[in-house]
């Protein structure tokens, strides 16, 4: 298996995202950081104005690593990036448009060449030729993340650890690996706020790991599915306006009556608009890719706590996106946003590195809708029985009250309906 790693600098802001952005560094430099599933190999070639190209390298970067490669300013500098991996059973390099000659990098020792010296060709002077990418030259600084977007082999989905993170093709959502384990799923009986629904409460039982997406689907991914299908999205969806919600002509997730970027979730998506970027998606990766059951999003949400919120008992506009106009029970009101927003610039990781649970947009979950816990399936897997006409959503939402916000909260929504506070995010098992 010998595949080729496409050009990523053009998308990499979507990609580095989930990194400290360079903007906001202390120093300005050129970084590597190494988000791929194996350890790599780094080289930069920079652009001497008295001696030319000189290349140098090798740096070893072990998975989650990052290493500054250039101090200072990027601007007014040619520089040129490039790395490659390698593990007995999986090969790739970083094949973009800028050749310049390189060692093999076997034992990762350190080199130089001056590009200048060099006569007939690399092969001659007993080196090999490698396409570096070009690294930005209108930026104070610049971090470059390396990926391996190919999904994951049998060995990799059997090693794979908890809260490892992987992708599987380029713009499909970042996937994060979750631990077998159990809980107690629905509110305690004394839980401000709690509803009836969140009852009887009850111990379920997670067999087995399964990967889930680090965010909501955001609008980029979506609309990468939208593009390559031509699925049609509807042209009309639930508004909020003046402070009520009504059905809108003209919107959809391509404008939900509010601005949005590409890392905001998707939203105006009904229960067939995602079950369609499912199937999409499974056929891309040859991987089964579904919605979450509420057992699931509940356990991941919680993430081994059993407070309303996974960060304690209160909540603030800091920490989510809700309706910050309302408090709830002592804590503070605060900015109401009334439109999404990127949970990767906005929000904190909870403990299992996952952004769920801080509103901004609510998630549908596989699960028909049940009025209550009598008879749920106690192995988290989905209940397929009851008013499958409606399923239930989880999370709450830029337009919700913060107690919707909790982890145990859950509601019913027509499964046609689509409204610009309802995303989805993803799941898949691993093999053993």
């Amino acid at each position: 298996m010998t595949p080729m790693l496409s050009k990523i600098i053009a998308g990499v802001a979507l990609i580095a995202s989930a990194w400290a952005s360079s903007a906001t560094t202390a120093f300005a430099e050129l970084k590597a950081c190494n988000a791929s599933r194996l350890p790599i190999t780094v080289a930069v070639a920079h652009k001497d104005r008295d001696k030319g190209w000189i290349v140098t390298g090798w740096w070893v970067l072990e998975r989650e690593d990052c290493i500054v490669l250039v101090a200072g300013s990027l601007k007014g500098r040619e520089l040129d990036i490039y790395a490659e991996g390698r593990l007995p059973d999986f090969w790739w390099h970083w094949d973009v448009d800028r050749p310049h000659c390189a060692t093999e990098p076997k034992e990762a020792g350190h080199f130089l060449i001056r590009q200048d010296d060099i006569r007939g060709g690399c092969k001659a002077a007993g080196y090999v030729e490698r396409n570096f990418g070009r690294v930005p030259a209108n930026v104070d600084d610049y971090t470059q993340v390396f990926l391996n977007p190919y999904p994951l082999n049998k060995r990799e989905e059997g090693e794979a650890k908890p809260k490892e993170r992987f992708w599987e093709c380029r713009g499909c959502p970042e996937m994060v690996v979750m631990p077998a384990g159990e809980f107690s799923m629905g509110s305690p009986d004394n839980e401000p706020e709690r509803r009836g629904e969140e009852g009887p409460r009850h111990k379920v039982t997670i067999r087995e790991r399964f990967a889930v997406s680090k965010g909501a689907v955001t609008r980029s991914q979506f609309e990468r599915f939208v593009t390559a299908t031509g699925h049609a999205v509807g042209d009309k969806c639930q508004i909020r306006k003046d402070g009520r919600w009504t059905a809108e002509p003209g919107k959809s997730f391509k404008d939900p009556g509010f601005p949005q970027g590409g890392n905001d979730p998707a939203v105006c998506l009904n229960f067939e608009d995602v079950k369609a970027y499912l199937a999409w998606l499974s056929k891309q990766t040859g991987k089964t890719y579904r919605l979450l059951s509420e057992a699931e999003w509940e356990y991941v949400a919680r993430a081994g706590s059993d407070s309303p919120f996974w960060w304690g008992a209160t909540i603030t506009p800091a920490q989510a996106n809700y309706n910050g106009n309302i408090a709830f029970r002592g804590g503070a009101k605060g900015e109401f946003r009334e439109k999404t927003a990127s949970a990767f610039d906005s929000f904190k990781l909870n403990p299992w590195n996952l952004f769920i649970g801080e509103g901004n947009a609510a998630e549908w979950i596989e699960d028909c809708w049940n009025k209550n816990y009598q008879g749920a399936p106690s192995d988290g897997s989905a209940w397929t029985k009851g008013d499958c006409g409606s399923h239930v959503v989880r999370g709450g939402s830029w337009a919700s009250d913060p107690g919707v916000l909790r982890s145990a909260a859950r509601f019913a929504l027509e499964s046609s309906l689509r409204s610009s506070d309802v995303g989805f995010r993803v799941a898949r098992p691993l093999e053993k």
